[in-house]
């Protein structure tokens, strides 16, 4: 596993998200949310794979105190990424807000301060501004966050939020079905300047896998790009798992992709997946325009149950 530093903190190629470990999660999760038994056997694995990072967030539900409990029971070099929300907070109530998931966080997690913390929708800057990201850079100032990043679902605006010099990292979807900040080298761009890239959704919450005869009807439209990634997978003698990891893992600008799994065997099979040799040129535009074909509900997970 490969592993890299910032600012003190060892971040693997391969973050566990661990949403799954708080709520129940993802298109094709059939098993529910594991018991804590379950979840530390997870977390172990993921610790004995080489993964040395871990996502979660305030809205994850029992997700950091279950990695605050493994983490007291069973110590270890980690380094944990979470996630602040707001929800109804006036200007004057969203610095308290801050501050106080801050220190609650810490204390879920059984934390001095946080390696990373990051705001969970890029939405909280335009309704909060100044106030907001003035507060996140006190936040570090105090010494309660050592990098402060910002999760986007909409990067229409990416570049001109990052240009407030307040975020050492940010986290976004990514996938073979939605990559236009890959394709226009922004994530490159991005990573030079000493940003740290976190991707997610990078099997679009399972979606890849689905069989494409049971999709529900909003989802109907992803039926024909996903029967011709197969048809790749099988050309270039890979799952489509693989598929999925090479066409991100290599690209430029990237540190980590954020993965999740059900179960231990899952995450071993994820970090088997790894190893897979970076993908050819070729196949990666033929890939790249196939994402061109993809009608925005499918990249819109939040819609799909609406």
């Amino acid at each position: 596993m490969n592993i890299i530093e910032k600012n003190g903190y060892k971040i693997s190629e391969f973050t566990l998200g661990t949403v799954q470990l708080g709520i129940p999660y993802g298109i094709n999760n059939a098993s529910g949310m594991p018991s804590f038994e379950e979840s530390s056997t997870i977390l172990q694995t993921a610790l004995d794979a080489g993964i040395t990072s871990f996502d979660t967030a305030k809205a994850y539900g029992e997700s950091e105190a279950v990695l605050g409990r493994f983490f007291k029971e069973s110590p270890a070099e980690k380094t944990l990424i979470t996630k602040v929300k707001f929800d109804k907070e006036t200007k004057d109530e969203v610095v308290k807000s801050l501050f106080d998931q801050a220190k609650d966080s810490c204390e879920k997690m059984g934390l001095a301060k946080l390696p990373f913390v990051m705001l969970h929708n890029e939405n909280y800057v335009y309704t909060y501004g100044k106030t907001l990201t003035d507060a996140l850079a006190e936040l570090k100032r105090e010494g309660l966050a050592d990098n402060i990043g910002i999760s986007f679902s909409d990067r229409s605006k990416m570049e001109e939020v990052l240009s407030c010099g307040v975020f050492d990292h940010i986290q976004i979807p990514q996938n073979m079905f939605d990559c236009p900040e890959l394709k226009s080298g922004l994530l490159k761009k991005i990573g030079d300047m000493g940003i740290s890239v976190f991707i997610r959704s990078v099997y679009l919450q399972g979606l890849f896998f689905r069989d494409t005869n049971t999709l529900p009807d909003k989802l109907m439209s992803a039926k024909a790009p996903i029967d011709k990634l197969n048809a790749i997978a099988e050309r270039e003698n890979m799952s489509m798992a693989q598929l999925a990891l090479s066409f991100l893992k290599n690209a430029d600008g990237i540190t980590s992709l954020v993965l999740g799994c059900e179960t231990p065997e899952q995450l071993l099979d994820s970090v088997s997946k790894f190893d897979t040799p970076p993908m050819s040129a070729a196949v990666r535009e033929e890939i790249l325009a196939i994402s061109e074909e993809i009608e925005p509900v499918v990249i819109k997970p939040w819609e799909w149950n609406k």
